[in-house]
């Protein structure tokens, strides 16, 4: 798997996440508030726990989500063999209600239809997260089902909505170029556009 690079936009830096983020890690996504409404993340969070998440694992690409050189959260997805992915997103409770999601997913909704070449993006919201699928709404995701899936912090299967994003329709929103464009050797501009430089 390549690198995970650094992306820029307006406000933020994703890059790829350190063993040094650790404690920051801990503190933010330790919170019961932040943890209950992911799947993964554990409440208690400890140390120990967090570094396993910080190493990336095939087939994830994740970023840590910067804000004036502060770690905030984390954003990234998984890749199945399908070439789709499972987008998924969370900040610290003090960086809420600012578009930082929102922001730090369009530039890695970007990257994986591009660099990562992906066919679609699918990513899902606990039914009492009503927050992450209205930015997922503003993603240009469509809710297409539900589902019940485990949150390990609340310790029982919680109701989903699911959602999907499709290769055309993200090509006309986040105006992607065609596919033959970037094998045709457009991989230096292409990531020149998606980090902001």
């Amino acid at each position: 798997m390549a690198q995970t690079p650094v992306l820029n936009t307006a406000r933020l830096t994703l890059r790829p996440f350190r063993l040094g983020d650790a404690s920051r890690f801990v503190a933010l996504a330790g919170s019961l508030a932040v943890a209950r409404m992911t799947s993964d993340i554990p409440n208690p969070l400890y140390i120990w726990q967090c570094r396993r998440w910080l190493r990336q694992a095939r087939g994830e690409v994740r970023f840590a989500i910067e804000h004036q050189g502060q770690l905030i959260g984390g954003v990234g997805y998984f890749c199945q063999r399908t070439r789709v992915g499972e987008l998924g997103f969370w900040l610290g409770e003090d960086y809420w209600g600012q578009g930082f999601a929102t922001e730090a997913s369009r530039a890695v909704v970007t990257y994986a239809f591009t660099a990562g070449n992906l066919e679609a993006l699918t990513s899902a919201n606990f039914i009492d997260n009503p927050s992450s699928a209205r930015i997922l709404t503003k993603l240009g995701f469509s809710a297409n089902g539900q589902m019940r899936t485990r949150s390990v912090a609340r310790g029982h299967d919680v109701d989903c909505t699911t959602w999907r994003l499709e290769r055309e329709a993200a090509q006309i929103i986040y105006r992607l170029p065609e596919p033959a464009v970037i094998a045709a050797g457009g991989w230096t501009r292409l990531f020149a556009r998606i980090s902001g430089r």
